[in-house]
């Protein structure tokens, strides 16, 4: 499998074009590819493109499509993951892997309990940086939808927004309901801040309609429950 780049542009099959900075350097900088080598170029849109590297300057590099592949791997239903800010790389981590396990929406939420606050240039920042988390997510895992990542909102506004199948992870919870994940077409899955929800949280998720549950016995980092509680739903869904 030849490596795989995002850029966001419209590519044409034998129309050379010049990729924007960030897969320029990554290409030219970072992997020092040469002209000659294949590689797998995606817009965002579906889809992929067999490439060919036509040329490395200092800055740009130029690209050949070939051949478009109309390949679909997004998941078989759209889950959006609210998840709390997490201190650190751990933040990071934690939207890698939802990529990775095919969250199709990522909300960064405020809550009693979270141990980091973003405001103004900061949060922009960050934002940035959590997209292309996404963008380098989805170049290793294979997927040619990016997942939206959004800015830090208020977890009330995630719990009003929601939509579909609701779901909040909290210890002490019962299983997962199989019959309901499968019959739903779209979920909201919450999972908790570092120190966990307040007991207001918890009343106020429930009101929104949101079913709590747990995977067994155990306590899962912030940053694991993501990945864990989305591969639970996969295996559902199967």
């Amino acid at each position: 499998m030849s490596r795989r780049f995002f850029d966001p542009q419209p590519f044409q099959a034998g129309h050379a074009a010049e990729l924007g900075p960030q897969a320029s350097h990554h290409i030219g900088k970072v992997l020092r590819m040469r002209p000659g080598d294949p590689l797998t170029l995606f817009n965002g849109e579906g889809g992929e493109w067999s490439a060919t590297l036509e040329a490395v300057d200092k800055k740009t590099v130029t690209v050949l499509p070939h051949t478009f592949v109309d390949i679909d791997r997004t998941a078989p239903r759209p889950v959006t993951l609210g998840v709390p800010l997490i201190k650190g790389d751990r933040m990071d981590f934690a939207i890698q892997k939802a990529v990775e396990m095919g969250a199709a929406a990522i909300r960064v939420l405020e809550s009693e309990r979270t141990e980091v606050r973003l405001k103004g240039d900061r949060e922009n920042k960050k934002l940035e940086h959590w997209r292309q988390v996404v963008i380098s997510a989805c170049e290793q895992c294979g997927l040619n939808r990016l997942p939206v990542v959004d800015g830090v909102m208020p977890l009330n506004t995630f719990m009003e927004q929601a939509r579909g199948l609701k779901l909040i992870a909290h210890p002490g919870e019962r299983a997962l309901d199989a019959g309901a994940v499968r019959d739903a077409t779209d979920i909201a899955l919450l999972t908790g801040p570092e120190g966990g929800f307040s007991d207001d949280e918890l009343a106020a998720a429930r009101a929104a309609g949101f079913v709590g549950f747990a995977l067994g016995e155990r306590v899962l980092r912030a940053e694991t429950a993501p990945v864990a509680l989305l591969a639970s739903l996969w295996t559902l869904m199967a």
